[in-house]
């Protein structure tokens, strides 16, 4: 009996237990230029512009020798939902089941299958993964319809594999004519569908947009010209939970969405940042905000812009900041007025201000920040070059001699030769002695306003006795 279907059958093993995983390259000396690049909207109605603009300067950065750009995704990436691992599962039962059944040519149990197995990727929301595997159950839907000689049932999966992935190819090495005819059929009418448009709203915005694997904007936007039909449509932005969801495109209508997203652990704190370090970047009071943004993702330096209205234009003023010295090296401006090739114009300013300001970096990096460290008064007690001469060839002073060691008090008080000298000698403030210091001379000056306080105090004492003043009374500290 004719084989009616042929299939080669592959078992769905991770490619690490193949050998093929990715090669681990050993580990490199740390970065010195791990970056990225932000614009940041000083008011709502900019927020998708500055959304589109950063998938602009990004591209721009991505293709900068020596930059190396950090994965914003994996480093705030949410981890998915526990239930993505039994649907994972559960797709590869389903699906490695289909592929018994077709080799037993047991079609409707083919269909069954795939239909499970699609079910469960689609449940998967935004985490449907392995995408080619998803294809593949939608493929094998069509082909067991196509064995049953459902045509309408495989013209509708074809339908929505082909406007998944249109480069997909049927081998006539896998699948009998019939079923090719009927698929390339359904490829030719491709570009007679209807069409349809799209207009989505994301709480945060700024969140990036996938129709059918492939990025078409960023939230807030719309898409015109969509094939009617079923698309699958997946929203990603960093911190944040995946949303994945198939839409169905109606022929000559709007679908308008407005979807929540759900933040992970990093994702409010993560708009946060980059809003605030926006704010703060050009302003020396504020840096620290700027500087939690590097040390938060890790960066070593940032391209920064702040999206503004200027008069009737847009301003988007830039900066490169360098998280070690805490400064901006560089920073430029472009105005621009017309909507129409806004994206061009910021492209070719982009790839101009990166090269100038990855040259101010490497200056900056080579001589240093000269006022790092610098109080301006490091030379104030430095000699200049004459007080230098005049020392020069002079002698050295002589040393200093030892203090004197001070009499005690005790020999002050018994020393009668200071009384002596001044009854018959040289006056008190004037010692005939070279050798006595000037503490000797304050002792014996204190030694004589004693005695002259002592004999006033005595003549007054007489002279109120003489008086008799009861109310003079004596003062008790006038001897002190």
């Amino acid at each position: 009996m004719k084989t009616l279907f042929r299939c080669r059958i592959a078992l769905w093993l991770p490619l690490a237990s193949l050998g093929l995983g990715p090669t681990v390259a050993a580990k490199g000396p740390p970065s010195e230029n791990r970056t990225q690049a932000f614009v940041v909207a000083t008011s709502d109605d900019l927020q998708h512009t500055a959304g589109e603009l950063t998938q602009v300067l990004r591209s721009v950065l991505s293709r900068t020798p020596g930059a190396e750009m950090v994965n914003l995704a994996e480093k705030l990436k949410a981890p998915p939902p526990e239930k993505i691992k039994d649907l994972v599962e559960t797709a590869r039962q389903e699906l490695v089941a289909a592929k018994a059944a077709m080799k037993e040519l047991e079609h409707p149990k083919v269909v069954d299958h795939a239909s499970a197995a699609r079910a469960a990727f689609e449940k998967m929301g935004g985490y449907i993964d392995p995408l080619e595997r998803y294809k593949e159950s939608i493929l094998l839907i069509g082909v067991g319809h196509a064995m049953q000689g459902n045509s309408d049932a495989a013209r509708e999966a074809f339908l929505d594999l082909l406007l998944l992935d249109p480069h997909v190819n049927l081998s006539r090495k896998e699948y009998e004519s019939f079923v090719i005819e009927a698929f390339n059929a359904v490829r030719q009418g491709l570009e007679s569908l209807p069409r349809g448009s799209l207009s989505i709203k994301t709480q945060p915005p700024g969140a990036t947009f996938y129709l059918d694997g492939k990025q078409r904007g960023v939230t807030p936007d719309s898409v015109d010209g969509i094939p009617a039909g079923n698309h699958l449509l997946t929203i990603e932005m960093p911190g944040h939970s995946n949303y994945g969801k198939v839409i169905r495109i109606e022929s000559g209508n709007l679908l308008s969405l407005t979807i929540k997203l759900e933040a992970g652990r990093a994702g409010g704190g993560f708009n946060q940042l980059i809003e605030a370090a926006g704010r703060a970047i050009g302003s020396d009071s504020t840096r620290g905000e700027v500087l939690r943004l590097g040390q938060t993702l890790g960066l070593n330096w940032a391209w920064l812009c702040r999206l503004s209205h200027h008069g009737p234009a847009k301003r988007l003023h830039c900066f490169l900041f360098e998280f070690g010295a805490g400064r901006s090296v560089y920073d430029d401006k472009l105005d621009v007025e017309d909507e129409y090739g806004m994206e061009e114009d910021v492209r070719r300013f982009g790839q101009r201000f990166i090269e100038r300001g990855i040259e101010a970096l490497k200056r900056f990096r080579e001589e240093g920040d000269p006022l790092a460290g610098h109080s301006g008064t490091e030379s104030w007690n430095e000699e200049t070059d004459d007080q230098q001469y005049q020392k020069k060839d002079r002698a050295a002073p002589p040393p200093a001699e030892p203090p004197r060691r001070k009499k005690p008090a005790d020999d002050w008080e018994s020393d009668d030769a200071a009384t002596s000298t001044k009854k018959t000698g040289a006056p008190a403030n004037k010692p005939t002695n070279d050798d006595v210091d000037s503490d000797d001379d304050e002792d014996a000056d204190s030694a004589r306003r004693q005695r002259d306080n002592k004999g006033d105090l005595e003549q007054k004492r007489s002279h109120k006795k003489e008086g008799g003043d009861p109310l003079d009374e004596v003062d008790g500290t006038e001897d002190w």
